[in-house]
């Protein structure tokens, strides 16, 4: 197992040989085999980075707690040496992340260490729900929980800044997706080649339109923005590229404390998923009172003159990402900033000697400017902070401030709860609200608690849904009761599960339910959002996504089997108890690689859906085996094959007679040269051959097909263009013909690696088959020996595959599709879908 194959890299900061990190370094490799595995099956990797230390004291350190049946641990632990003179974990911290290339990053503290099985319990559970950043449960080395950060009652999953309080979280501490880092200009990629550098200068507000996009009303703020949001794009696309030219790492450099604030924020605001393990091991902080810990104190308690205490919040308010912020967004930053940090700096000081000149201008500067950026920020302080800062702004001297500190001690218990105004009280930002959120939550907890512990009780963990019958949703944007593919799968799954369906149109038959999303809500892409690389936004702006997120509850499926690509965001953000079946009809990165402009603006996009939701998919099908191999092979996923096979038939070969009767059945579709066709059977009929050729088409290019209808009326009577049957009708239709045709020309890759349904319908019609080169086609073709296979795709090659077909061979190929009906119908094919939910569904 190579270095590449790391799931998780922890990086470790000492400073003091004093630290117990051996312990640190254990409590991330405990559990794991001699390959570094944990029994989640994740394997992590330890970088152990001693700043200002030589490596090989360190390294003595770790060995010399890694002794007996963990020694061989050391094989997953290496080091790194940071000598930079400045006392800052900032870069030590950095150096580690840089030098990661695990899927996961996880930072820790050499006084800390992680709670027995913590490290497993997060990656699985992040794979789960495809976090960006999973926040772990704080605890102290004594037990004391930690209640940051102050979510919503009972919510833990897909966090938001504002509601769930996150910007108490500073510490970017937990599981860190190092894509989602990369993709923020947080970390460079691991080859940062000059692609990479041209993609981040157009990536602009993708992130910030992430946060736009987490509800209507900010994406309705978006779309007015103008010509503000032009201006911000482009600024901020030059602060992207300039950012990562010169990026030393995640955490801000030189800083002597709160060198993570502006990551967590970053995270924070950045519209990726959130997710809290509240219910798994914490992260255990170390206070220094293990009875194997030498006295020391953490870095983070020492005491620093205020403008070093405060940098990195003076620091935010020069950040043009944190001023373009919504405004909910930079109340939520400045209230807590103000709360926890600025006013706290003040408690801390309650003598004229903890002051240093100068210290009460710079802070009174910093004060307003805060409070510019959130003008009625202090409304949900209470009344005894508000008083501080009151003071605090008309203080004229440091006495003056050490006064109000002294006075701040003093205050009584209503006054460090209510705010100066009853109404304020209700403040989302307010303690009062705080608190009832914190016993919401507490009460909540003990009713379940309560359900789970009653005779009889079932209880899953992961969900309250769990009917007798497993309920699939089967989700697609097409009209549900018209896609044939789709109708299998409802088909199929019905006899086992509850199938509820949600896309266009009409209920198909057999569901036990069907959310219609209204025709007038059809996706579109925002061609501003696809500019600027907003990628997260421009998908979450769709009206049909958009739709089914305010209309559909998560949680509520056990599987979501999501048809195509454009389906599986959606389809995790339902999250599914026992996860999502993705189904794509297409190879989607190169959908119309045909043109051009699609390449250079849609494809990337696509990239992008496939790399980011795929591998967070529990299973993956698709058409035709290249197709999956494409996948497998651009996107490191597995991908199984169902293909587009029909029903099976119980019908015989009919009787061949002459002319040959050739049929073609589909849509029509100036890609798919079907003028071919018509050339090449009036050209063998001119040569001799007994041929006519019948095309069944649907009008999706009118142009095309009148064009079709005048050169066949110049075949005298060989060809004939009729309108398209009903599917219902189409096996009966094609059963009065000879041979199935299709040639359907390599323009893209979908086309040359397609396995279309109309090949299984043939079969099913008992018809012999005439193909053209197609790999995919030809190998059904060949295997089943039902047919031919022209040489080439022109006219000539058809015509040449025409002439080769009389009745003998004819007769042959229809008793060979009749032998085959069975293993190429649906029954067999279908049966992968059902097998696969079934796994799912049982877990």
């Amino acid at each position: 197992m190579s270095l590449s194959d790391v799931d998780v890299d922890v990086v470790v900061a000492v400073h003091d040989l004093a630290r117990r990190v051996d312990r640190t370094v254990l409590s991330a490799l405990c559990g794991a085999d001699v390959h570094g595995v944990l029994p989640s099956g994740h394997r992590v990797r330890v970088t152990v980075v001693a700043h200002e230390l030589a490596v090989h004291d360190v390294r003595a350190v770790v060995e010399a707690g890694l002794k007996g049946g963990t020694a061989y641990l050391g094989a997953h632990v290496r080091y790194l040496e940071v000598r930079d003179g400045l006392r800052s974990p900032a870069g030590p911290f950095n150096a580690g992340l840089m030098a990661a290339d695990g899927r996961f990053v996880s930072i820790i503290g050499s006084d800390d260490r992680y709670a027995e099985g913590a490290l497993a319990g997060w990656a699985r559970l992040a794979d789960e729900l495809g976090s960006a950043w999973l926040m772990p449960r704080l605890e102290t080395d004594t037990g004391e929980h930690i209640p940051t950060p102050r979510t919503r009652p009972g919510r833990s999953r897909d966090l938001d800044l504002v509601l769930d309080r996150l910007a108490y979280r500073t510490a970017p501490l937990g599981l860190l997706r190092r894509e989602v880092l990369v993709e923020l200009g947080l970390l460079p990629p691991a080859d940062s080649s000059p692609e990479w550098q041209e993609r981040l200068s157009g990536r602009g507000e993708e992130r910030q339109e992430r946060l736009s996009g987490r509800g209507e009303e900010w994406q309705e703020r978006l779309s007015g923005r103008g010509e503000e949001w032009q201006e911000r794009l482009s600024g901020r696309g030059e602060e992207r590229q300039e950012r990562l030219s010169g990026r030393e790492g995640p955490l801000t450099p030189g800083l002597a404390t709160g060198e993570d604030i502006e990551l967590s924020l970053r995270l924070a605001t950045s519209g990726e998923r959130i997710d809290y393990a509240v219910a798994l091991p914490p992260y255990v902080i170390g206070t220094g009172t293990h009875p194997a810990d030498q006295p020391h104190d953490r870095v983070t308690h020492a005491r620093r003159p205020v403008a070093d205490e405060l940098a990195a919040h003076a620091r935010l308010l020069d950040l043009r990402w944190v001023r373009a912020l919504p405004e909910p967004a930079r109340r939520a930053i400045v209230v807590k900033t103000l709360r926890i940090h600025v006013l706290a700096a003040v408690r801390r000081r309650p003598a004229a000697l903890d002051w240093a000149a100068g210290e009460t201008e710079w802070l009174q500067e910093l004060t307003r400017d805060l409070l510019a950026m959130a003008p009625d920020a202090e409304h949900a302080l209470h009344r005894a902070d508000r008083d501080l800062l009151d003071a605090l702004l008309v203080a004229r001297s440091t006495d003056d401030l050490a006064a109000a500190s002294r006075h701040r001690a003093q205050a009584g218990r209503w006054d460090i709860l209510l705010t100066p105004r009853p109404q304020h009280n209700l403040d989302p930002e307010s303690t009062v609200r705080q608190h009832l959120d914190t016993a919401a939550t507490v009460a909540l907890g003990r009713a379940r608690d309560a359900l789970e512990r009653r005779p009889g009780a079932r209880h899953t963990g992961k969900a309250l849904h769990q009917p007798a019958r497993p309920r699939v949703l089967v989700l697609s944007f097409s009209p549900i009761a018209a896609d044939v593919r789709v109708l299998k799968q409802v088909r199929h799954l019905s006899a086992e599960f509850d199938v509820v369906t949600c896309g266009y149109g009409p209920a198909p038959e057999g569901v036990t339910a069907h959310v219609r999303v209204p025709d007038d809500r059809q996706n579109r892409l925002d061609g501003r959002l696809i500019t600027a690389h907003a990628y997260h936004a421009a998908y979450r702006a769709q009206a049909g996504v958009r739709w089914v997120l305010a209309h559909v509850r998560p949680d509520t499926a056990d599987v979501v089997l999501a048809n195509d690509l454009d389906a599986v965001p959606l389809a995790l953000a339902l999250r599914p108890r026992a996860g999502v079946h993705a189904d794509l009809h297409e190879y989607f990165p190169r959908l119309h690689e045909e043109h051009e402009a699609w390449m250079r603006r849609i494809s990337p996009y696509q990239e992008w859906l496939c790399r980011r939701f795929l591998p967070r998919c529990a299973a993956v099908t698709t058409v035709s085996h290249r197709i999956a191999e494409e996948y497998a092979e651009q996107f490191g996923i597995g991908v199984g094959v169902v293909t587009n096979a029909a029903p099976y038939a119980d019908l015989s070969p009919g009787p061949v007679r002459s002319p040959l009767r050739l049929v073609h059945s589909g849509a029509c579709l100036r890609n798919r040269d079907l003028h071919v066709m018509v050339d090449a059977v009036s050209a063998a009929a001119q040569d001799g051959a007994g041929v006519t050729l019948d095309l069944y088409l649907t009008p999706n290019d009118p142009g095309y097909l009148q064009e079709l209808r005048e050169r066949a009326g110049l075949a005298g009577g060989i060809v004939t263009v009729h309108d398209p049957v009903p599917y219902a009708d189409l096996l009966t239709t094609l059963h009065r013909y000879d041979v199935g045709v299709h040639v359907l020309p390599p323009v893209s890759f979908n086309n040359a690696n397609a396995l279309p349904n109309k090949i299984f319908d043939y079969v099913q019609a008992r018809l012999g088959l005439l193909v053209g080169p197609s790999p995919e086609m030809a190998r059904v073709v060949h295997e089943h020996s039902l047919g031919v296979v022209a040489t080439a795709f022109d006219a000539r090659a058809v015509a040449a595959a025409v002439a080769r077909l009389d009745e003998a061979t004819v007769t042959a190929y229809k008793q060979a599709a009749d032998a085959a009906a069975h293993q190429l119908s649906d029954a067999e094919q279908s049966r992968r879908w059902v097998e696969s939910v079934r796994r799912m569904a049982a877990r």
